[in-house]
């Protein structure tokens, strides 16, 4: 083999740091650039949330519900979450880098939670578990009082008329969405009454993310996701941060930087650029997801908030100045990141 001559191992050590420092610009100069409008487009993802509450006994999940009320009764309680139980809802997101200058989404999602959790309110619930669920009871049985009232009424009312009359058949269908809601009073009366017998409850706040994507027109796919809970530490309240399941990315996704390099945040009255699916609300539906993204133009009110319209501004949707830097996402109006 023949052994490189001075010339050259000098030749070779000058270059060493040519070559590295290429490396290194070839790594970080994507992200001191700003996005154009077809990478802001495949910076938006659409997220499906869902949320309940788990009523445990030394550990083991025994039933669910809604919500909890201001007055810590519980909503909607049942065996195991359903559309009643399950709280839903549709929110914008972007693909987001974990470090500042170099390609590491592996999955990220920077998006915002759609719901309100007052956590004393949880601390205060499983102080008082137990007067909790008898408020509960006591609640659903006069409800179930006045709905077995109604039904008594509506009997006698259809045993007394027929087809014929006037608004026989709105009646008949009213006292058939009573008699529902009645026997699930019922149920809901029983499996209380049998959660008082437990020992060692406790109840938890139970959330799920899931991606939803377009692969064509028509269909689109789902993915789960997981928070990141050290990452979403670091974010503003009420923002978090997921991660797909097997770090999963389309192909054709654009992730976005988080730094501030340059003076990113606009003044009052400067433009603003909102990418996000037009029309995407919290009580969207998730084919809502097969739209295409679009940009919207906004225009800011301070330093942390813009003046873009709902419809035009989805929950999440990241915000880029008028540079064309990332600059966070929506939040009911604020830009926060």
């Amino acid at each position: 083999m023949k052994r490189l001559t001075n010339k050259q191992k000098k030749t070779i050590l000058w270059s060493l740091p040519v070559v590295i420092l290429a490396a290194i610009a070839f790594i970080t100069v994507p992200s001191l650039l700003p996005e154009s409008y077809d990478s802001m487009k495949r910076s938006v993802v659409t997220v499906e949330c869902g949320e309940y509450y788990e009523i445990l006994s030394r550990g083991r999940v025994i039933a669910c519900c809604n919500n909890i009320n201001a007055d810590t009764t519980l909503h909607a309680v049942s065996v195991k979450p359903d559309s009643d139980t399950e709280r839903k809802a549709m929110v914008c997101g972007c693909w987001i880098n974990r470090f500042t200058f170099m390609p590491s989404c592996q999955g990220r999602i920077l998006t915002v939670s759609p719901f309100t959790t007052d956590t004393r309110l949880i601390s205060m619930a499983n102080r008082n578990i137990g007067t909790m669920i008898e408020k509960t009871i006591k609640r659903a049985e006069e409800m179930l009082a006045t709905d077995r009232r109604r039904e008594t009424e509506m009997d006698y009312y259809l045993n007394t008329h027929n087809v014929k009359d006037e608004g026989y058949n709105a009646i008949a269908a009213y006292a058939e969405e009573n008699k529902k809601k009645k026997d699930s009073l019922q149920h809901s009366i029983n499996l209380l009454k049998s959660l008082q017998q437990k020992k060692g409850l406790k109840i938890r706040r139970k959330s799920r993310y899931t991606l939803v994507y377009p692969v064509n027109a028509k269909k689109a796919n789902r993915i789960a996701c997981r928070i990141l809970p050290e990452e979403s530490g670091k974010t503003p309240r009420s923002t978090i941060v997921l991660q797909t399941k097997g770090k999963f990315m389309p192909e054709d996704a654009n992730s976005l930087y988080g730094f501030d390099v340059f003076c990113l945040i606009p003044e009052k009255g400067d433009t603003i650029s909102i990418a996000g699916v037009f029309g995407l609300t919290k009580n969207s539906l998730p084919n809502t997801a097969l739209q295409k993204p679009n940009i919207f133009r906004g225009t800011t009110i301070s330093t942390e908030r813009h003046a873009t319209p709902e419809l035009l501004a989805p929950q999440g949707a990241p915000i880029f100045n008028r540079n064309g830097y990332f600059i966070g996402i929506n939040n009911k109006g604020g830009i926060v990141k």
